[in-house]
């Protein structure tokens, strides 16, 4: 089966790629089809079925990502945000300023990123200045 796909001779980067195909075509049809966003629980009229796709996902992804470096998968000992030294206000007023800002847009990043495949204009143009300042961030 490996020969036929030719997985013998696929690099790291290549595997990578194809597994970020894979979870992003998946995660777009499921956040689609359940209008996946954090301001829809937070002030939508259907607050509690949000809330609850919206606990799901985090509670997968945290099992995830901890089940991931149990095994040795990942290794998040030299990642940037992985600082002790990280000011408590700066982490208050960044998620203070990340939640306005989500307001303000009337949505959050997976779902603008979700209504920017469906054609919103409005949607892609925020999402582009959402990444112009995540990147100025950095």
């Amino acid at each position: 089966m490996y020969s036929e796909f030719e997985f013998e001779t696929l690099t790291a980067p290549v595997a990578s790629f194809y597994a970020a195909l894979v979870l992003g075509v998946l995660f777009g049809l499921l956040a689609e089809q359940t209008k996946f966003c954090f301001r829809r629980a937070a002030v939508g009229p259907d607050r509690r079925q949000a809330g609850g796709v919206w606990t799901m996902a985090l509670a997968i992804a945290i099992l995830g990502t901890q089940a991931a470096v149990w095994f040795g998968i990942i290794d998040f000992s030299q990642h940037r945000f992985f600082n002790s030294d990280m000011p408590v206000v700066a982490i208050l007023l960044g998620g203070l300023l990340f939640g306005a800002g989500m307001i303000l847009t009337r949505g959050c990043a997976s779902r603008l990123t979700v209504l920017s495949g469906t054609g919103n204009i409005r949607a892609l143009a925020t999402l582009i200045l959402f990444a112009i300042a995540a990147n100025a961030t950095l």
